[in-house]
Parts: structure tokens; sequence; C-alpha cells
């Protein structure tokens, strides 16, 4: 496991003792009709209809917050799926864009949100739900190298935070080559909260406003 991979699945399981129930489409789809009533085309499973906003869902996963669709890559700790169907394409272009701000503050390579994995990772904490992150990729050969190889040449990686019932992103972007690491944490309006990841942010905000109390 590459040195991103490990630094990045420790704030994972970090984070998972304070995750809250983001805001995702977890309806269980519908059973099939039965073919007297499809009218002699084959029965289909409807998607999750729930929406966020309004709009349509930021992910489709089951009630055990996992895609309807097997993952494209899989190990003992960690599953890959491709984005398509199991993010919003909205909420997908969003963070391409989020992305892409956070990494011309170093002059690096944009994404086009089109090369992107969700990636799970086991847990053994709480209700034992995976821990969700998108990560995006600027070609589909770093994709492969930091999915399949043993380093990452680049990164931007994307982990949900919900607090309040606001959702929050912690943005890791990095370049290998230029020796680039940043984190930071963005509110539901794209703004710049702070330079490190949200869960980190929020908890010392806590813990300041609570010394301050004291006094």
């Amino acid at each position: 496991m590459n040195t991103l991979r490990f630094s990045v699945l420790s704030v994972l399981l970090g984070l998972q003792c304070l995750w809250l129930a983001p805001a995702w489409a977890s309806d269980a789809p519908p059973p099939p009709k039965p073919a007297a009533e499809a009218k002699g085309e084959p029965a289909k499973a409807d998607k999750p209809t729930r929406t966020f906003e309004g709009q349509e869902p930021l992910f489709y996963f089951d009630s055990k917050r996992r895609p309807y669709i097997e993952p494209f890559h899989k190990t003992e700790q960690e599953e890959y799926f491709v984005c398509r169907g199991v993010i919003g394409e909205w909420f997908r272009q969003q963070m391409a864009e989020e992305a892409n701000m956070l990494a011309a503050k170093d002059g690096l390579e944009k994404v086009t949100g089109s090369t992107c994995a969700v990636r799970l990772v086991a847990t053994q904490h709480g209700k034992k739900l995976p821990i969700v992150s998108v990560e995006l990729y600027v070609n589909s050969n770093v994709m492969r190298s930091c999915i399949l190889g043993d380093s990452c040449p680049q990164s931007r990686t994307v982990i949900m935070y919900v607090l309040d019932k606001t959702l929050y992103r912690s943005y890791f972007i990095t370049d290998q080559e230029r020796k680039i690491r940043r984190t930071y944490c963005l509110d539901n309006k794209s703004k710049i909260l702070a330079k490190e990841e949200c869960w980190h942010h929020f908890f010392d905000k806590a813990a300041k406003e609570k010394t301050k109390d004291k006094h």
C-alpha cells in the first residue's frame, strides 16, 4: 500500500467516530414487476428516487451504504466502484470544479470528473457501515497507478462530512513529483473553511469554544 493511500485510510478510519448520516439516496429499489404487469418487457428495478434539495441524489446507495453495482477492484479493506450511476452527475461535476479550484492554487493539472472512482473502506466501528471517499484522477494512467500500483502520482480525494444537517467536504490535493500535499475543508457553498480536514477543523473549533466558555 503506497504512503498516500495509507495516510488517507488512517484519516478515514479516524473519521468513523464522527461520521453522521450524509444526504444520499438510500431507498431500496422496489421489487421487479410481475411479468403480467411488465407487458412483455423485462422487469427492471428502479433506482432510488429520494433527492437532496430537489435535485438528483448525491449518491445512489442502499441502506448499508453500498452502490447497486459490483466493484471493479477489491482488496481486503477497500472496494472501488465506477462513479457513473453511483454519484449524482451534478454532484460529481461540483466536486471536480472544487478540486480544480484547489489544485489551481499550486498550478496543478485539472480533472474533468469523468475519470473517477468511489472508494468504500471497510470498518468494524459503530454500525460497521463502510466509509466513503470519492477519488478524482487527472487521467486513466494516474487512476491505474493509484488503484493498482505502488504509488499515486497525483490525487484529488474527497471525503464527505455532515454536521448539523450541513454537508462539508475534506479535500486531499497531492502531486508526488512536486512534493505537494494540501488539505482543505469546504462548506456546502464551496467556500474554504480551513486548510485541514473538516473533522479536525470542527473538533478544534468545538474545543476552543468549550475552553472559552470555562473562562
